[in-house]
């Protein structure tokens, strides 16, 4: 496994294989390929991010670009953060930060589809294709924190809920947004 990102691996992790997360939980060198799938995911963001400014003329299309990347590894590491914090001094749980740092990475799979949706936005689509990213997004997050955690599907669910109550939140407000007119308009 190590450092290197096997699409065996991201198909596991968007099948919702509890194994493969558990794998990646006690493999220390999996860091990496967390790390990388959180880049590939950050990247479609950005390119999200550039194509909605881009057409709708509402921001620079730098600025959704960054934001868009920004935006997905800051709330992998701070969210993973919030979970570990959560499991390990309210929920008892014996996890350490890498150990939920790392299946958190690849529960982002879902979000390398999020180019589509912003394509999906230049029809009017988007509200159905984010309603299948969020909804699969928010599996692969609860399984990845289930095993990370290893304190019961109960608790689990609590953790995954305080860190982002709304699930996904920070994508939901910006997509499910009707498009602004341009500027100047």
């Amino acid at each position: 496994r190590g450092k290197v990102i096997r699409s065996s691996d991201l198909i596991r992790a968007a099948r919702l294989d509890g194994t493969f997360y558990e794998e990646v939980k006690a493999n220390t060198t999996s860091t990496v390929s967390a790390l990388g799938v959180v880049a590939l995911v950050a990247l479609a963001h950005g390119a999200g991010g550039f194509v909605r400014a881009v057409a709708f003329k509402r921001d620079p299309p730098a600025e959704g670009f960054l934001i868009g990347v920004q935006g997905e590894i800051v709330f992998w590491v701070g969210s993973s953060f919030a979970i570990y914090l959560i499991g390990r001094y309210l929920l008892g749980s014996a996890a350490t930060y890498g150990q939920v740092l790392r299946p958190a990475g690849f529960a982002a799979v879902p979000g390398l589809l999020i180019f589509v949706a912003a394509l999906a936005s230049l029809v009017s689509g988007q509200v159905v294709v984010f309603a299948v990213l969020i909804s699969w997004r928010l599996a692969t997050s609860f399984v990845a924190v289930e095993r990370a955690l290893e304190v019961g599907r109960a608790k689990s669910a609590v953790a995954r809920g305080w860190v982002d109550p709304g699930g996904w939140s920070r994508d939901c407000r910006e997509c499910f947004q009707a498009p602004r007119m341009a500027r100047g308009s």
